[in-house]
């Protein structure tokens, strides 16, 4: 990749790499991480510096004046993909070294020291199997005395389901794991990647040992979030601050450009010796169902035919499900005792995603406590759903499905509800 100076008609110097070029235009990647585009006809002069080879062992063994190494899992997304500007669509990189071709000042921080491409998909094709595939790459690069830490590059739409199945299976966490991504693709002007993999670089080289979502913590590039995995959402299509932590304080505030980590929640694993090893037993036979004004509750009967071990009722307000309708037939009583009586578990979380579950505030969720559903506490429903997998996944009989989904593996169980955790920004 050429390394250039441009000078134009009004007399500015613009400095950076080309990637694209065209008989009209010249785009270059600026040392901040932005695009920006140049007419041909305003172009006065051009001076190549060097060439900047692209090779992958050159792009891996570039070693840091700090001796920071991390490693990469790049299993796809946005932050994997480039505009073609041929077509005016988005398309995959063909390997992580051109993301990090793309953002050069990465290389003036830390060393690249492994990366590891197990797949590469969009997160909504992301399935349960993936989330193994995953976690058995990071623990093996979690045994890597020289490795500070681990980012994984992940397609934003489901990255949170991802960041709690990795906080539960892997075990015995000795050092922080980033999951990040971003929402505009790598080679465009506005896009967050840059930044965000500069923020979970400086995460992996700090004491903190979790797994954390690393993203924009405003639409500005001032400073990221890292939020526990078990306790973040994405709230938003297409901001760059689109992920929240939910019923949580952030663990830290990241400061990419100046480099440094502000800790704003003390509630943390720190790093360790422990020697980490992943637990892969999850139940995949769970399903999340929305209730709505109208629903209709014979979609249990769907999952029971399925042989579904268990369902997350994603419920109004405190946890309910209609049990008392005009209709009769559209109450959920009926189907979830013939769920029950088929050996599914019946968990249910709120659609509110701030708050925590309450069955003893009114009737029904009385009538549903009783007929032993369980609430999830202050979880997220998709927390909630990958969790009743994982408990499922470690226990057959309801009491101990009901222990394991209520203790607190990782982080997702706030004892106490605090008014400061609503909406955090």
């Amino acid at each position: 990749m050429r390394y250039v100076n441009i000078k134009t008609k009004d007399n500015k110097l613009r400095s950076g790499y080309i990637i694209n070029e065209t008989s009209d235009f010249i785009i270059i990647k600026l040392k901040n991480g932005y695009n920006i585009g140049i007419y041909k006809e305003d172009i006065i002069d051009i001076e190549q510096k060097e060439i900047y080879d692209t090779k992958k062992e050159e792009i891996r063994n570039i070693i840091s004046k700090n001796n920071k190494k991390i490693s990469i899992i790049a299993t796809g997304g946005t932050i994997l993909s480039k505009i073609d500007y041929r077509t005016g669509g988005v398309h995959m990189l063909t390997n992580p070294e051109e993301l990090i071709d793309l953002v050069p000042d990465l290389l003036n921080y830390t060393e690249i020291k492994n990366i590891e491409i197990p797949f590469s998909i969009a997160s909504e094709d992301m399935l349960p199997d993936n989330w193994i595939e995953i976690g058995k790459k990071a623990v093996n690069l979690l045994k890597d005395n020289e490795n500070n830490g681990i980012t994984v590059l992940h397609g934003t739409d489901t990255m949170h389901y991802t960041s709690a199945a990795l906080s539960f299976i892997i075990k015995n966490l000795n050092k922080p794991i980033a999951l990040t991504g971003s929402q505009r693709s790598s080679d465009r002007p506005s896009s967050d990647a840059f930044f965000n993999l500069l923020s979970s670089a400086i995460y992996n080289n700090s004491d903190i040992a979790e797994v954390s979502v690393v993203m924009h913590g405003s639409s500005s590039d001032k400073f990221a979030y890292a939020h526990r995995g078990t306790k973040v959402r994405k709230m938003h299509t297409e901001r760059r601050d689109a992920f929240q932590s939910i019923n949580d304080l952030p663990i830290a505030k990241i400061y990419p450009l100046e480099k440094n980590m502000e800790i704003i929640n003390n509630n943390y694993v720190k790093r360790n010796n422990n020697d980490p090893y992943l637990d892969d037993k999850i139940e995949k036979k769970v399903a999340l169902i929305k209730v709505y004004p109208g629903s209709d509750p014979d979609i249990v009967k769907y999952y029971i035919d399925k042989n579904y071990r268990g369902i997350v009722l994603e419920g109004t307000g405190f946890g309910h499900v209609p049990t008392n309708p005009v209709k009769k037939e559209y109450s959920w009583i009926d189907n979830i005792k013939e769920g029950i009586k088929n050996n599914m578990v019946f968990v249910i979380a709120s659609q509110t995603i701030y708050g925590r579950t309450n069955p003893f505030v009114y009737t029904n969720g009385r009538l549903l406590y009783d007929l032993g559903v369980i609430y999830s506490q202050d979880m997220t429903p998709e927390v909630s759903l990958v969790k009743l997998m994982y408990s499922l996944g470690h226990a057959d009989n309801y009491d101990e499905v009901k222990k394991i989904f209520l203790s607190n593996i990782a982080g997702e169980i706030n004892e106490k509800s605090h008014y400061e955790y609503f909406n955090v920004l």
